[in-house]
Protein backbone atom coordinates (compact mmCIF):
# COMPACT_ATOMS: atom_id res chain seq x y z
CA UNK A 1 0.00 0.00 0.00
CA UNK A 2 1.95 3.13 -0.93
CA UNK A 3 1.32 6.67 -0.29
CA UNK A 4 0.19 8.62 -3.26
CA UNK A 5 0.34 12.33 -3.78
CA UNK A 6 -1.93 13.69 -0.88
CA UNK A 7 -3.38 16.60 0.19
CA UNK A 8 -0.83 18.90 2.37
CA UNK A 9 -2.74 18.36 5.86
CA UNK A 10 -2.09 14.47 5.30
CA UNK A 11 1.59 15.12 4.38
CA UNK A 12 2.15 18.03 7.01
CA UNK A 13 0.22 15.70 9.60
CA UNK A 14 2.19 12.48 8.99
CA UNK A 15 6.06 14.00 9.55
CA UNK A 16 4.71 15.94 12.71
CA UNK A 17 3.96 12.95 13.89
CA UNK A 18 7.08 12.05 13.53
CA UNK A 19 8.37 14.06 15.09
CA UNK A 20 5.53 14.15 17.91
CA UNK A 21 4.46 10.55 18.53
CA UNK A 22 7.93 8.26 17.98
CA UNK A 23 10.06 10.08 21.14
CA UNK A 24 9.63 8.78 24.37
CA UNK A 25 7.86 10.16 27.30
CA UNK A 26 11.20 9.48 29.51
CA UNK A 27 13.35 12.49 29.88
CA UNK A 28 17.22 10.95 30.45
CA UNK A 29 19.76 12.57 28.69
CA UNK A 30 19.38 9.77 25.80
CA UNK A 31 15.41 10.53 24.96
CA UNK A 32 16.42 14.50 24.87
CA UNK A 33 19.41 13.69 22.62
CA UNK A 34 16.75 11.77 20.41
CA UNK A 35 13.98 14.35 20.83
CA UNK A 36 16.86 16.81 19.28
CA UNK A 37 17.91 14.85 16.46
CA UNK A 38 14.17 14.43 15.92
CA UNK A 39 13.13 18.16 16.11
CA UNK A 40 15.77 19.05 13.16
CA UNK A 41 14.47 15.97 11.07
CA UNK A 42 10.83 17.62 11.41
CA UNK A 43 12.65 21.28 10.83
CA UNK A 44 14.29 19.73 7.32
CA UNK A 45 10.97 18.43 6.69
CA UNK A 46 8.10 21.10 7.52
CA UNK A 47 9.71 23.30 5.00
CA UNK A 48 10.39 20.41 2.44
CA UNK A 49 7.01 18.19 2.26
CA UNK A 50 4.99 21.69 2.02
CA UNK A 51 7.03 22.46 -1.10
CA UNK A 52 7.15 19.32 -2.65
CA UNK A 53 3.24 18.96 -2.93
CA UNK A 54 3.69 22.13 -4.87
CA UNK A 55 5.59 21.32 -8.36
CA UNK A 56 6.20 24.58 -9.43
CA UNK A 57 7.41 25.96 -6.39
CA UNK A 58 9.80 22.93 -5.54
CA UNK A 59 11.53 23.38 -8.58
CA UNK A 60 11.61 27.35 -8.41
CA UNK A 61 15.07 28.71 -8.50
CA UNK A 62 14.30 31.36 -6.24
CA UNK A 63 13.64 28.67 -3.28
CA UNK A 64 16.54 26.41 -4.44
CA UNK A 65 18.57 28.41 -1.38
CA UNK A 66 15.95 27.75 1.32
CA UNK A 67 15.24 24.22 -0.09
CA UNK A 68 18.73 23.11 -0.02
CA UNK A 69 19.68 24.46 3.34
CA UNK A 70 16.47 22.01 4.10
CA UNK A 71 17.43 19.39 2.94
CA UNK A 72 21.16 19.43 4.62
CA UNK A 73 19.23 19.79 7.87
CA UNK A 74 17.30 16.89 7.77
CA UNK A 75 20.00 14.80 5.55
CA UNK A 76 22.30 15.49 8.69
CA UNK A 77 20.10 15.02 11.14
CA UNK A 78 18.99 11.46 9.48
CA UNK A 79 22.52 10.22 9.53
CA UNK A 80 22.50 11.25 13.28
CA UNK A 81 19.65 9.39 14.13
CA UNK A 82 20.83 6.32 12.20
CA UNK A 83 24.58 6.71 14.29
CA UNK A 84 22.32 7.01 17.38
CA UNK A 85 20.20 4.33 17.27
CA UNK A 86 23.20 1.80 16.17
CA UNK A 87 22.81 0.27 19.83
CA UNK A 88 19.06 0.15 19.94
CA UNK A 89 16.45 -2.35 19.10
CA UNK A 90 17.87 -3.80 15.77
CA UNK A 91 13.90 -3.00 13.79
CA UNK A 92 14.33 0.52 15.29
CA UNK A 93 17.93 1.41 13.81
CA UNK A 94 16.86 -0.23 10.65
CA UNK A 95 14.10 2.23 10.37
CA UNK A 96 15.95 5.09 11.17
CA UNK A 97 18.25 3.98 8.34
CA UNK A 98 15.55 3.92 6.27
CA UNK A 99 15.31 7.22 7.22
CA UNK A 100 18.71 8.12 6.49
CA UNK A 101 18.59 6.78 2.93
CA UNK A 102 15.28 8.04 1.98
CA UNK A 103 16.47 11.92 3.26
CA UNK A 104 19.99 11.36 1.04
CA UNK A 105 17.84 9.65 -1.61
CA UNK A 106 15.67 12.98 -1.89
CA UNK A 107 18.31 15.47 -1.41
CA UNK A 108 20.02 13.90 -4.55
CA UNK A 109 17.46 13.80 -6.62
CA UNK A 110 16.54 17.26 -6.24
CA UNK A 111 20.12 18.60 -6.22
CA UNK A 112 20.10 16.69 -9.72
CA UNK A 113 16.67 18.79 -10.26
CA UNK A 114 14.89 15.05 -10.71
CA UNK A 115 12.03 16.66 -8.58
CA UNK A 116 9.31 14.11 -8.67
CA UNK A 117 11.38 11.63 -7.74
CA UNK A 118 12.93 13.84 -4.51
CA UNK A 119 9.07 14.35 -3.35
CA UNK A 120 8.22 11.09 -4.29
CA UNK A 121 11.16 9.68 -1.46
CA UNK A 122 9.95 12.45 1.25
CA UNK A 123 6.87 11.18 1.46
CA UNK A 124 8.47 7.70 2.53
CA UNK A 125 9.96 8.83 5.32
CA UNK A 126 6.32 8.68 7.09
CA UNK A 127 5.51 5.32 6.69
CA UNK A 128 8.14 4.98 9.29
CA UNK A 129 5.71 6.05 11.91
CA UNK A 130 3.39 3.84 10.94
CA UNK A 131 5.44 0.75 10.17
CA UNK A 132 7.07 1.36 14.10
CA UNK A 133 4.14 1.84 15.95
CA UNK A 134 2.86 -1.35 14.45
CA UNK A 135 5.28 -4.07 15.89
CA UNK A 136 4.31 -4.63 19.41
CA UNK A 137 1.76 -4.55 21.52
CA UNK A 138 0.47 -0.78 22.81
CA UNK A 139 -3.13 -1.35 24.37
CA UNK A 140 -3.45 2.33 25.12
CA UNK A 141 -3.54 5.42 22.66
CA UNK A 142 -1.21 7.91 22.99
CA UNK A 143 -2.77 10.91 25.27
CA UNK A 144 0.18 13.18 24.17
CA UNK A 145 -1.51 13.27 20.34
CA UNK A 146 -4.90 13.78 21.32
CA UNK A 147 -5.79 16.90 19.47
CA UNK A 148 -2.47 16.91 18.08
CA UNK A 149 -3.85 17.41 14.59
CA UNK A 150 -7.25 19.73 14.14
CA UNK A 151 -10.19 17.55 14.12
CA UNK A 152 -12.03 19.32 11.27
CA UNK A 153 -8.56 18.71 9.58
CA UNK A 154 -8.97 15.44 10.40
CA UNK A 155 -12.08 14.79 9.45
CA UNK A 156 -11.69 16.52 5.97
CA UNK A 157 -9.16 13.73 4.68
CA UNK A 158 -9.87 10.53 2.83
CA UNK A 159 -10.69 7.59 5.34
CA UNK A 160 -7.04 5.89 4.45
CA UNK A 161 -5.19 8.87 4.82
CA UNK A 162 -6.95 9.62 7.88
CA UNK A 163 -6.51 6.00 9.39
CA UNK A 164 -2.56 6.69 8.24
CA UNK A 165 -2.29 9.18 10.12
CA UNK A 166 -4.33 8.39 13.47
CA UNK A 167 -1.56 5.14 13.07
CA UNK A 168 1.37 7.52 12.77
CA UNK A 169 0.05 9.34 15.74
CA UNK A 170 -0.59 6.46 17.58
CA UNK A 171 -4.33 6.95 17.63
CA UNK A 172 -4.90 3.07 17.28
CA UNK A 173 -9.03 3.45 18.38
CA UNK A 174 -9.90 6.39 15.81
CA UNK A 175 -7.91 4.63 13.31
CA UNK A 176 -9.71 1.37 13.50
CA UNK A 177 -12.88 3.30 13.40
CA UNK A 178 -11.92 4.99 10.31
CA UNK A 179 -10.53 1.73 8.72
CA UNK A 180 -13.83 0.04 9.31
CA UNK A 181 -16.15 2.85 7.84
CA UNK A 182 -13.63 2.42 4.91
CA UNK A 183 -14.21 -1.32 4.28
CA UNK A 184 -17.40 -0.81 4.45
CA UNK A 185 -18.54 1.15 2.07
CA UNK A 186 -20.39 0.17 -0.55
CA UNK A 187 -18.78 2.87 -2.88
CA UNK A 188 -15.27 1.76 -2.29
CA UNK A 189 -14.48 -1.35 -4.60
CA UNK A 190 -13.32 -4.93 -2.52
CA UNK A 191 -10.55 -4.73 -5.12
CA UNK A 192 -8.67 -2.01 -2.83
CA UNK A 193 -9.38 -3.39 0.57
CA UNK A 194 -6.80 -5.86 1.08
CA UNK A 195 -4.61 -3.32 2.07
CA UNK A 196 -6.88 -1.54 4.34
CA UNK A 197 -8.01 -5.26 5.61
CA UNK A 198 -4.97 -5.88 6.70
CA UNK A 199 -4.00 -2.54 8.24
CA UNK A 200 -7.09 -3.48 10.37
CA UNK A 201 -6.36 -6.84 11.43
CA UNK A 202 -2.57 -5.86 12.26
CA UNK A 203 -3.89 -2.47 14.37
CA UNK A 204 -6.52 -4.82 16.04
CA UNK A 205 -4.67 -8.09 16.66
CA UNK A 206 -1.05 -6.89 17.31
CA UNK A 207 -1.05 -3.73 18.44
CA UNK A 208 -4.56 -3.85 20.25
CA UNK A 209 -4.43 -7.54 21.11
CA UNK A 210 -8.21 -7.37 20.52
CA UNK A 211 -9.93 -10.08 19.08
CA UNK A 212 -13.67 -8.84 19.32
CA UNK A 213 -13.28 -5.97 16.57
CA UNK A 214 -12.22 -8.31 14.05
CA UNK A 215 -14.77 -10.69 14.41
CA UNK A 216 -17.58 -8.24 13.95
CA UNK A 217 -15.84 -6.21 11.09
CA UNK A 218 -15.47 -9.31 9.20
CA UNK A 219 -18.95 -10.42 9.66
CA UNK A 220 -19.57 -7.10 8.14
CA UNK A 221 -17.59 -7.31 5.36
CA UNK A 222 -18.28 -11.01 4.46
CA UNK A 223 -22.04 -9.83 4.27
CA UNK A 224 -20.97 -7.07 1.46
CA UNK A 225 -22.54 -8.54 -1.90
CA UNK A 226 -19.75 -6.88 -3.81
CA UNK A 227 -17.08 -9.25 -2.98
CA UNK A 228 -16.14 -12.05 -5.32
CA UNK A 229 -16.15 -15.71 -4.66
CA UNK A 230 -12.93 -16.37 -3.74
CA UNK A 231 -12.96 -13.42 -1.45
CA UNK A 232 -15.79 -14.35 0.02
CA UNK A 233 -15.05 -17.75 1.23
CA UNK A 234 -11.88 -16.32 2.62
CA UNK A 235 -13.65 -13.94 4.71
CA UNK A 236 -15.56 -16.98 5.81
CA UNK A 237 -12.57 -18.86 6.72
CA UNK A 238 -11.02 -16.54 8.76
CA UNK A 239 -14.27 -15.85 10.91
CA UNK A 240 -14.30 -19.47 11.39
CA UNK A 241 -10.50 -20.21 12.39
CA UNK A 242 -10.19 -16.69 14.16
CA UNK A 243 -11.46 -18.08 17.86
CA UNK A 244 -9.09 -20.74 17.82
CA UNK A 245 -5.90 -18.58 16.79
CA UNK A 246 -7.17 -16.16 19.73
CA UNK A 247 -6.88 -19.44 21.86
CA UNK A 248 -3.55 -19.81 20.38
CA UNK A 249 -2.66 -16.55 20.58
CA UNK A 250 -3.22 -16.19 24.49
CA UNK A 251 -0.28 -18.20 25.81
CA UNK A 252 3.27 -17.25 26.22
CA UNK A 253 4.81 -16.81 22.67
CA UNK A 254 6.96 -19.28 21.54
CA UNK A 255 7.99 -19.84 17.75
CA UNK A 256 6.73 -23.39 17.71
CA UNK A 257 3.30 -21.64 17.72
CA UNK A 258 4.18 -19.25 15.05
CA UNK A 259 5.36 -21.86 13.07
CA UNK A 260 2.15 -23.74 13.46
CA UNK A 261 0.19 -21.10 12.52
CA UNK A 262 2.02 -20.36 9.62
CA UNK A 263 1.98 -24.14 8.11
CA UNK A 264 -1.50 -24.56 8.25
CA UNK A 265 -1.68 -21.51 6.39
CA UNK A 266 0.29 -22.86 3.79
CA UNK A 267 -1.24 -25.69 3.66
CA UNK A 268 -4.57 -24.32 3.24
CA UNK A 269 -3.50 -22.23 -0.02
CA UNK A 270 -0.50 -24.69 -1.24
CA UNK A 271 0.24 -21.80 -4.33
CA UNK A 272 0.67 -18.95 -2.13
CA UNK A 273 -1.42 -16.92 -4.51
CA UNK A 274 -4.71 -15.72 -2.28
CA UNK A 275 -5.45 -14.41 0.80
CA UNK A 276 -6.50 -17.58 2.95
CA UNK A 277 -3.71 -17.13 5.03
CA UNK A 278 -4.00 -13.43 5.75
CA UNK A 279 -5.96 -13.76 9.52
CA UNK A 280 -2.85 -16.93 10.06
CA UNK A 281 0.08 -14.55 8.91
CA UNK A 282 -1.28 -11.37 11.40
CA UNK A 283 -1.51 -13.51 14.24
CA UNK A 284 1.56 -15.35 14.15
CA UNK A 285 3.28 -11.75 13.48
CA UNK A 286 2.15 -10.98 16.59
CA UNK A 287 3.39 -14.21 18.72
CA UNK A 288 6.62 -13.55 16.96
CA UNK A 289 7.46 -9.90 17.40
CA UNK A 290 6.02 -10.43 21.29
CA UNK A 291 8.90 -13.66 21.40
CA UNK A 292 11.74 -11.69 19.90
CA UNK A 293 11.16 -8.58 22.28
CA UNK A 294 11.73 -11.24 25.23
CA UNK A 295 13.88 -13.58 24.08
CA UNK A 296 17.47 -12.46 25.18
CA UNK A 297 19.82 -15.54 23.60
CA UNK A 298 20.92 -15.33 20.16
CA UNK A 299 20.17 -18.60 19.62
CA UNK A 300 18.67 -20.97 16.43
CA UNK A 301 15.64 -20.60 17.84
CA UNK A 302 15.83 -16.62 17.94
CA UNK A 303 16.94 -17.02 14.52
CA UNK A 304 14.33 -18.91 13.45
CA UNK A 305 11.94 -15.99 15.03
CA UNK A 306 13.52 -13.80 12.49
CA UNK A 307 13.20 -15.73 9.82
CA UNK A 308 9.71 -16.65 10.07
CA UNK A 309 8.90 -13.02 10.90
CA UNK A 310 10.87 -11.78 7.84
CA UNK A 311 8.96 -14.28 5.13
CA UNK A 312 5.75 -12.60 6.97
CA UNK A 313 6.48 -8.98 6.74
CA UNK A 314 7.62 -9.91 2.69
CA UNK A 315 3.65 -11.06 2.79
CA UNK A 316 1.56 -8.46 4.76
CA UNK A 317 4.27 -5.61 4.86
CA UNK A 318 2.37 -1.97 3.90
CA UNK A 319 4.69 -1.69 0.98
CA UNK A 320 8.37 -2.30 -0.62
CA UNK A 321 10.12 0.63 0.29
CA UNK A 322 9.34 0.57 4.24
CA UNK A 323 9.81 -2.76 5.27
CA UNK A 324 11.53 -4.21 7.89
CA UNK A 325 12.03 -7.38 6.17
CA UNK A 326 15.35 -7.23 4.91
CA UNK A 327 16.37 -6.38 8.30
CA UNK A 328 14.74 -9.73 9.80
CA UNK A 329 15.49 -11.97 7.16
CA UNK A 330 19.27 -10.68 7.24
CA UNK A 331 19.57 -10.98 11.35
CA UNK A 332 18.08 -14.61 10.91
CA UNK A 333 21.34 -15.60 9.37
CA UNK A 334 23.73 -13.86 11.30
CA UNK A 335 22.54 -15.46 14.14
CA UNK A 336 22.28 -19.07 12.73
CA UNK A 337 23.94 -19.24 9.54
CA UNK A 338 24.10 -22.73 9.40
CA UNK A 339 20.70 -23.37 9.78
CA UNK A 340 18.27 -24.72 7.02
CA UNK A 341 16.09 -21.64 6.83
CA UNK A 342 19.50 -19.63 5.94
CA UNK A 343 19.36 -20.36 2.50
CA UNK A 344 15.84 -19.78 2.46
CA UNK A 345 16.74 -16.46 4.01
CA UNK A 346 18.97 -14.83 1.49
CA UNK A 347 16.95 -15.78 -1.85
CA UNK A 348 13.77 -13.75 -0.12
CA UNK A 349 16.45 -10.74 1.03
CA UNK A 350 17.62 -10.62 -2.15
CA UNK A 351 14.06 -10.60 -3.78
CA UNK A 352 12.81 -7.76 -1.79
CA UNK A 353 15.70 -5.72 -1.69
CA UNK A 354 15.74 -5.78 -5.41
CA UNK A 355 11.86 -5.24 -5.40
CA UNK A 356 12.50 -2.49 -3.45
CA UNK A 357 14.56 -0.85 -6.34
CA UNK A 358 12.07 -1.84 -8.99
CA UNK A 359 11.22 1.61 -10.51
CA UNK A 360 13.63 3.23 -9.00
CA UNK A 361 16.83 5.33 -10.31
CA UNK A 362 19.11 2.50 -9.18
CA UNK A 363 20.27 -0.25 -12.38
CA UNK A 364 21.55 -2.57 -9.53
CA UNK A 365 21.74 -3.17 -6.09
CA UNK A 366 23.32 -0.47 -4.43
CA UNK A 367 26.66 -1.22 -3.20
CA UNK A 368 26.46 -1.65 0.40
CA UNK A 369 23.14 -3.37 -0.24
CA UNK A 370 25.53 -6.24 -2.42
CA UNK A 371 27.87 -6.41 0.08
CA UNK A 372 25.29 -7.73 2.70
CA UNK A 373 23.84 -10.02 0.31
CA UNK A 374 28.04 -10.98 -0.30
CA UNK A 375 29.03 -11.00 3.41
CA UNK A 376 25.92 -13.22 4.58
CA UNK A 377 26.29 -15.66 1.53
CA UNK A 378 29.79 -16.05 3.18
CA UNK A 379 28.20 -16.42 6.00
CA UNK A 380 26.12 -19.35 4.90
CA UNK A 381 29.21 -21.28 2.97
CA UNK A 382 31.30 -20.70 6.16
CA UNK A 383 28.85 -22.45 8.22
CA UNK A 384 28.42 -25.15 5.77
CA UNK A 385 32.18 -26.07 6.14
Amino acid sequence: MQIGLRPLAVIFGLTSALLFACTESDDSSDVRQTRSIMREIFNGIRVLLPASVEPEEFSDPAMRPKLSAAFDILSRNAQMLEEHTQSKDGQMHFLARSVARDASDAQRSFEERRYERSAFVLRQIAENCVVCHTRLPDLDDSPVAEGFVDQGVMESLPLEPRATLQIATRRFDEALASLRELLLDPAEPPAVMLGPLTDYLVVSIRVKGDFDKPASLLEAFGARDDLWPSLKRDVQHWIEVLPELRQKASGTPDVATGRAIIDEAVSNDPDGDGQTGLLNFVVASSILERFIASHRERDATLGEAFFLLGTLEARIGRNYWVTPAPFLLAESIRISPGEPFAVDAIDILERELNAEYEGSDFEQLPEDDQRQINELRALIDGAAG
